[in-house]
């Protein structure tokens, strides 16, 4: 039972609570903004903000001044009578409605939008604050660059937690972003005053940049191949948040941090705080925006930006504010007082403003106040603990955009801003661009001189080398580097250095030329492209035999090839890939995917090389693969996270597979293995865990009937339960009913319960890989079928190399035999074979057989007749005159009329003129008996040499060159080549008198 003294105290109590509670909302109720025009001069802008005026962004205007101010600033404007327009009432809450406006007017305006300075990245998009991230949604965004840039970019970790707890997140950008090396660093930051979001949303958008550009983008893989970047995008994440969720459409104007003051007050201006010059120029009123707090570094968030800057050695910083289209540097504590470092500084801020025109310089120079304890101040000023950080403030948009731009304004802004960031980047590196007179020359001499400017960007002095290089095979020599020490900040210098080309430079050749600039710690290139249009030498050499041919990727109807490159006396051109004995493609790279082949069948390939006299190499040695089945679907299976634990390792057979943590799902069906019926494989899986090593179990599918399902009995080959056993192994038999060819396996690898082949799951991963079922090999009869069109290739006088299609077999064929008349030489595994060991001027027979695994073997091949090359330099020594009563095999060669013929399927190819000083030329023709009365041409189209095949060579036959109204242009006696150079482009005929008769032949010039 209550008494009335009871009663009484009661009711005081809640009235005490009520009364607290009361005080408590109206000191943190958000205060009303407005944005005004202020009828006043620069003057007297200071002389305001010296009696207490707080307002901190100003645009002029027509003699006035617009800013945004709080209801407190407005009454001192009224209690001074100081001439005023109110253009927006209560910010907060018409921000939103205006911007809506602004957004629709600028969606119908869009094709009208002026040219970015850089595209958007692709994975950069806005927030849902009005476009602007919260701050779960800008820390979400830093895990995602780690996920998709592991390489470049650390994962977010935390320098200090704000006053109410929050972390405040950091992370690096550098090509080994988890090392610390000898690099200059640079630091960039947002969001130290609470209610400017612009900030935050640029930093990210040109973090988006530099990540997903620095493969494609050369300058920028130089800049962060060689710096270290530290972002820190929320300074103050209480008062962010604080703001969202008072304004979650937008248009918070919280501004300081989230401390609780003596009195009941909220806040410190963390831009206030730090310990430079601390209180001389800032509020000692804990109700003031731009209250300082109770001592330098008072607050956990500038003490954090103190101790991680002191553990560093920043260059330069971007503190991001907004807003006035401003670029401030140090001193702000006071009016009228520069840094040492003042002519730097202006020269910093005027190369950096080019682009978008931010007026720059110190606070009273540019916003008419001076306010201490800036992060600038500090940054710069404090230099025991640290060096110095040529340190700025970024002040971005204008005055008509606010602390809260409309959200179509937000790209545009952060491309205003781009600039800034690149062209800092530029200078903290010591960094020197290289920029050649022109990017290309035509020369008709061998020599010739590459002019250049060099202009540096870095703030330290280095010494800048300037040399040439080229991989060209036609370069002779390159002239001797240039050195430069002693540029200016932004200066320029210029030079020239010499090169030389070799005499026997094909003409209408493409010399490429590198200019290096390097500081001897890395180095940034220009290219040159050099013509040579004089008279060139000729080329005999055939290029190196290509090596190290392998299948890189398989398909159901493709496959894809690479080689390591061949090399060749004057410089190789091109490579031609085979596809069996047929021409399948022709690539300057040293790689190819070969398209259009038919699901599940096996395909052999090889490769020779080319240079640009036409010479051709011997062919690789060839590689076998089968194309994986086609048009079957698979259920997905995959896990939603393979950070902790993934498949570190698998092996079966031919598959050797190590990989990296993927996402939950591996596509591996490019790798491939044979398994045969009825016999045992025993298949070896390795996990691999981050940190904790869990209990994983395992299970394997194979598609053994290829119905694009798991489900059939016996298909689930093996499994293990949950275990930390590393790695784990099984056996697994394949049974005598499976369908031959190639087919999907399935592994995968799950937290604490064996997985299903199909569904997702939480922990592990999956990956699937192809196997190729083949014929029961124990009970195999059927021989290979017998190898066709052999040919030989290459014929010198001591070697050739041989090359056949490849034979088919019911299971599958494992070599040839290589038969040197009646004596076997060699074995192969694949369609091609080297002999070497002959004598010259030699004629010697050749044939081949295949066998498979069971030991059954396929007839002979075709036999084949080649004569090796004399020892005397002719290519036509020791090989027979053209016989037209005999039969000859591809491959074999005949001497008519002084020329050297190579039988080919369809046709002879034309090889060499007879004698020491012959020259190659491959012409086909498709009968040698017509040859007495055949007049062959070739190019055509051709440029200045007509190459011209008589019947007769001991002769000087005459000919005469045409046009097509008669008139003669030309004439002359044929020996080897016409010369065209001085002709005209056009049609032309050529008659030429033989000894039965006269033959007119057309051809075409051209330039």
């Amino acid at each position: 039972m209550y008494t009335n003294s009871t009663h009484r105290l009661t009711r005081i109590g809640y009235l005490c609570t009520l009364i607290f509670l009361c005080c408590t909302f109206l000191i943190n109720a958000q205060e009303k903004h407005y944005r005004v025009q202020i009828y006043a001069d620069k003057t007297q802008l200071t002389s305001f903000h010296d009696q207490g005026f707080e307002a901190d962004h100003f645009h002029f205007e027509n003699g006035a001044v617009i800013t945004e101010i709080s209801a407190k600033d407005l009454q001192f404007l009224k209690k001074n009578k100081i001439k005023h327009k109110i253009l927006i009432r209560n910010l907060e809450k018409r921000i939103p409605r205006r911007n809506k406006k602004i957004d629709r007017k600028n969606a119908k305006q869009k094709n009208k939008v002026a040219a970015q300075q850089v595209p958007t990245p692709s994975n950069f998009s806005l927030g849902s604050i009005a476009g602007f991230h919260s701050h779960d949604e800008a820390v979400a965004m830093l895990d995602k660059m780690r996920q998709l840039y592991p390489n470049l970019i650390t994962a977010k970790s935390s320098i200090g937690t704000s006053i109410e707890g929050r972390s405040i997140y950091m992370v690096k950008i550098s090509d080994n972003p988890t090392q610390d090396e000898n690099e200059d660093e640079m630091l960039f930051t947002s969001i130290h005053h609470a209610r400017e979001p612009i900030g935050l949303s640029q930093t990210l958008f040109y973090m988006w940049y530099l990540l997903e550009n620095y493969e494609t983008n050369d300058e920028i893989k130089t800049l962060v191949d060689n710096m270290e970047l530290y972002f820190i995008p929320i300074v103050n994440p209480d008062g962010y948040i604080h703001n969202q969720n008072t304004n979650p459409n937008g248009g918070g104007y919280w501004r300081k941090n989230r401390r609780r003051n003596s009195g009941g007050s909220y806040g410190v201006d963390l831009n206030r705080n730090y310990g430079y010059k601390w209180g001389t120029q800032s509020s000692s009123n804990p109700r003031s925006d731009t209250y300082h707090g109770t001592s330098g570094f008072s607050e956990p968030e500038t003490k954090a930006l103190r101790d991680f800057s002191n553990q560093h050695n920043f260059i330069a910083a971007l503190n991001y504010h907004s807003y006035g289209n401003l670029l401030i540097h140090p001193w702000g504590y006071k009016a009228n007082t520069f840094t040492p470092d003042q002519d730097t500084f202006v020269a910093m801020c005027k190369y950096m403003t080019e682009e978008n025109n931010y007026k720059y310089g110190t606070p009273n120079q540019t916003v008419n106040y001076s306010g201490s304890g800036s992060s600038d101040d500090w940054m710069y000023g404090e230099q025991n603990s640290k060096s110095k950080m040529m340190a700025m403030t970024p002040e971005v948009g204008s005055g008509n955009d606010g602390f809260w731009p409309a959200s179509s304004r937000i790209i545009p802004l952060c491309n205003q801003a781009f600039p800034l960031n690149i062209k800092v980047m530029r200078m903290v590196a010591r960094y020197a661009v290289i920029t050649p007179s022109t990017a290309s020359q035509t020369i008709t001499t061998l020599s010739g001189n590459i002019d250049f400017s060099i202009k540096r960007y870095s703030l330290k002095q280095a010494n800048w080398k300037v040399s040439l290089a080229s991989d060209s095979p036609y370069i002779s020599s390159l002239g001797q580097p240039k050195e430069y020490s002693n540029l200016t900040l932004l200066g320029t210098s210029t030079g020239s250095i010499s090169y030389q080309l070799k005499a026997n430079t094909p003409k209408g050749t493409k010399i490429p030329i590198r200019v290096v600039v390097s500081n001897g710690s890395w180095e940034y290139t220009k290219e040159v492209i050099i013509t040579y249009n004089g008279d060139g030498g000729g080329d005999t050499q055939s290029p190196t035999i290509p090596a190290g041919l392998e299948v890189t990727n398989v398909t159901a109807t493709s496959v894809g090839l690479s080689w390591n490159p061949s090399t060749d006396n004057v410089g190789v051109t091109g490579y031609d890939v085979y596809q069996g004995n047929s021409l399948a493609t022709s690539v300057t790279q040293t790689t190819a995917v070969i398209n259009g082949l038919s699901p599940n069948t096996t395909y052999t390939f090889k490769v020779r090389a080319k240079d640009a006299a036409g010479n051709v190499s011997g062919f690789s040695t060839e590689v076998r693969t089968t194309t994986t089945g086609g048009g079957t679907t698979y259920c997905e299976a995959k896990s939603n996270n393979a950070t902790d634990e993934y498949i570190g390792r698998v092996q079966l057979g031919d598959i050797d597979n190590t990989t990296a943590a993927g996402s939950g799902y591996n596509d591996h069906t490019a790798l491939q293995t044979n398994l045969t019926k009825n016999n045992s494989y025993t298949i070896t899986i390795t996990p691999k865990w981050k940190g904790t090593q869990y209990r994983e179990a395992y299970s394997v599918w194979i598609d053994y009937n290829k119905d694009g399902d798991f489900k059939d009995q016996g298909e689930q080959v093996w499994t293990k339960n949950a275990s930390t056993t590393s790695p784990v192994s099984g056996d697994f038999v394949v049974p005598s009913n499976a369908t031959d060819g190639a087919t999907r396996m399935r592994v995968i690898m799950r937290y604490s319960k064996l997985p299903s082949s199909c569904g997702v799951f939480d922990y592990g991963e999956v990956e699937d890989y192809t196997v190729v079922i083949t014929g029961i090999v124990g009970n195999d009869t059927q021989a290979p079928s017998i190898p066709k069109s052999l040919i030989a290739n290459n014929v010198t006088e001591s070697s050739l190399s041989l090359s056949w299609d490849a034979s088919t077999d019911n299971v599958g064929v494992t070599a040839y035999e290589v038969f040197q008349g009646n004596s076997l030489v060699k074995t192969e595994t694949t369609t091609t074979s080297d002999i070497t060991g002959l004598t010259a001027a030699t004629a010697y027979q050749f044939k081949v057989r295949a066998k498979d695994a069971a030991g059954n073997i396929s007839d002979f091949s075709t036999a084949l007749a080649v004569t090796t090359q004399g020892n005397s330099g002719d290519p036509c020594a020791g090989v027979a005159p053209y016989d037209s009563n005999q039969t000859y095999q591809v491959g074999e060669r005949v001497v008519y009329f002084g020329r050297l013929y190579e039988k080919t399927a369809t046709s002879w190819k034309f090889i060499a003129l007879c004698g020491a000083a012959s020259k190659s030329h491959a012409k086909e023709i498709s009968d040698l008996s017509s040859l007495a009365d055949e007049i062959i041409l070739f190019p055509s189209p051709t440029k200045n040499k007509l190459f011209v095949m008589l019947p007769y060579l001991d002769k000087e036959t005459p000919y005469k060159i045409l046009d097509l109204k008669g008139k003669v242009v030309k004439k002359g006696f044929v020996k080897e080549y016409i010369e065209l150079e001085a002709i005209a482009s056009g049609t032309y005929v050529i008659q030429i008198k033989t000894e039965t008769k006269t033959v007119n032949k057309r051809f075409i010039k051209v330039d």
